[in-house]
């Protein structure tokens, strides 16, 4: 498709059912799936009791039915199939990497902002500093999330003993030595869009940066694969992980590691089973190649099947089409939402530098009270912490949402606050 006014909006509401009962705005937490995702899952299930879940046939469909996922994800992300690791989450994800790579006492890792990241891309950095006693460095922020690239640069000059490049992270196993002073920036992770108020990161000025310095770099994209353009080349990370319950619209259980095939190569895995290793006669563990070598145990194939007929689905609309509705539709919310008095709106005033996600407070009522009300007239919005303690509402509207949702959701947020 190329404009998606000439998509019919209405058939896409018909989609999904929840159209026609409520005004759902919450897919940056769980987005709902098409009918046509359900059908894909039910059908698989339906499969595997008609002709037998281990039958030739069956294995046969699911053997192509990863080949094309993993097709379609390297074409929504632009990498290779192969660099393409399924996970049952984000959260999985992020801790497939951090505890997989092989920490020194003089690594260090930089989060942006700490604990203003979600806590799925803080918890597992700050966990494995403290098991493994490496550095964590967070990065300073301002009112929106952002940092200044300068600093990040700074933090990176002021790392002594650096590695050579990525290579020698592969191939030498470096001497350590406890200090402070002696610590060698290994990894940089962030969100790419945050989750509390919708803010885009400079990614591929990281990317750029971390490159330069032949250091790691991680995104969390559970905000932005499926509503905005993701692409891993021009970002230059070695790690990106993303859901397929929340932009996607695909169903839940389902995840996303992206690691490129340099970076496959320093990565361990955290389980081992017959799907991911072979075993010789002289008992000596042999790991497949990447991806394999990473998916011990995995079985969610009824899930596969969902999240293919998902991508399908929004490649069909186009990304870019998607990213200009979600942001007409966020723009006619922010603009209702700035005529209630006593309301403040949070994030970038550039269209350009955030997501569809809209979040706001107000002086005369809690955020969870407001949440609460909406709900209470089939309206579906969320709370979260914008930092400092700060608790605010949170709209996440997606494609099949509307422009007059928007106006009737903002009508009762000021009937509320009257």
């Amino acid at each position: 498709m190329n404009n998606y006014n000439d998509i019919d909006s209405e058939l896409i509401r018909r989609d999904f059912q929840i159209t026609k009962k409520k005004i759902y705005m919450n897919n940056g937490s769980i987005a709902p799936t098409p009918l046509s995702t359900i059908k894909s899952i039910t059908d698989t299930l339906l499969r595997y009791s008609i002709e037998g879940p281990d039958s030739k046939t069956v294995n046969e469909y699911i053997t192509s039915l990863i080949r094309d996922l993993r097709n379609r994800i390297s074409h929504l992300i632009n990498c290779e199939p192969k660099e393409i690791i399924f996970t049952q989450s984000t959260t999985e994800g992020i801790n497939c990497v951090c505890n997989g790579i092989d920490w020194k006492a003089t690594d260090s890792i930089i989060v942006r902002g700490g604990p203003h990241e979600h806590y799925a891309n803080y918890l597992p950095w700050l966990n494995v500093s403290k098991i493994k006693r490496v550095k964590l460095i967070e990065l300073k922020i301002d009112e929106n999330g952002y940092f200044d690239l300068t600093d990040l640069e700074r933090l990176l000059s002021s790392s002594t003993a650096r590695m050579e490049n990525k290579k020698t992270m592969i191939a030498t196993a470096r001497k350590t030595r406890r200090g402070e002073n002696n610590a060698t920036t290994r990894l940089i992770t962030l969100s790419h869009a945050l989750y509390n108020n919708g803010a885009i990161m400079p990614v591929e000025e990281v990317g750029k940066i971390a490159n330069t310095n032949n250091v790691l770099f991680c995104i969390d994209a559970a905000q932005t694969v499926g509503s905005i353009n993701v692409d891993v080349k021009k970002i230059h990370c070695d790690f990106m992980v993303f859901p397929a319950f929340k932009w996607v619209c695909g169903p839940l259980g389902i995840g996303i590691l992206y690691c490129n095939e340099r970076a496959a190569e320093i990565l361990s895995p955290q389980s081992i089973g017959s799907e991911s290793a072979t075993l010789s006669d002289q008992k000596v563990i042999g790991y497949l190649e990447s991806p394999q070598k990473f998916q011990a145990g995995f079985r969610n194939y009824p899930g596969l099947a969902g999240l293919e007929s998902s991508l399908k689905y929004i490649l069909r609309l186009g990304i870019a089409n998607i990213h200009r509705r979600n942001t007409k539709i966020a723009n006619v919310l922010r603009n209702e939402l700035s005529k209630i008095p006593d309301v403040k709106i949070y994030g970038p005033e550039d269209e350009n530098m955030r997501t569809s996600i809209v979040s706001f407070s107000s002086i005369k009522m809690s955020s969870q009270t407001i949440v609460n009300k909406l709900e209470e007239n089939e309206i579906i919005f969320a709370e979260r912490d914008v930092g400092r303690g700060r608790k605010a509402v949170r709209a996440s509207p997606h494609f099949f949402n509307s422009e007059e949702e928007s106006v009737h959701a903002a009508d009762h947020i000021r009937s509320i606050l009257k």
